[in-house]
């Protein structure tokens, strides 16, 4: 089981406290792995291909649907 929920849970119970302090460690921890792949993304600018072709497909489908419309 993940141990960052398993610090929330302690002799007291489930408290409001740990909640919070269990919702910030994941925030936390979320955060510093969004800034580990914009770091490798932007040290590998090819990992943006798939990106780009996803974004030019859902531009590809909105304006045909425009047109049909």
């Amino acid at each position: 089981m993940n141990p960052v929920f398993l610090s929330a849970v302690g002799d007291t119970g489930l408290t409001m406290a740990s909640v919070l302090s269990t919702i910030t460690e994941v925030f936390t921890a979320a955060v510093g792995w969004v800034g580990t792949v914009a770091e490798t993304v932007a040290n590998n600018p090819l990992l943006l291909v798939g990106v780009v072709i996803g974004f030019i497909g859902t531009g590809i489908g909105l304006f045909s649907r425009l047109l049909r419309v």
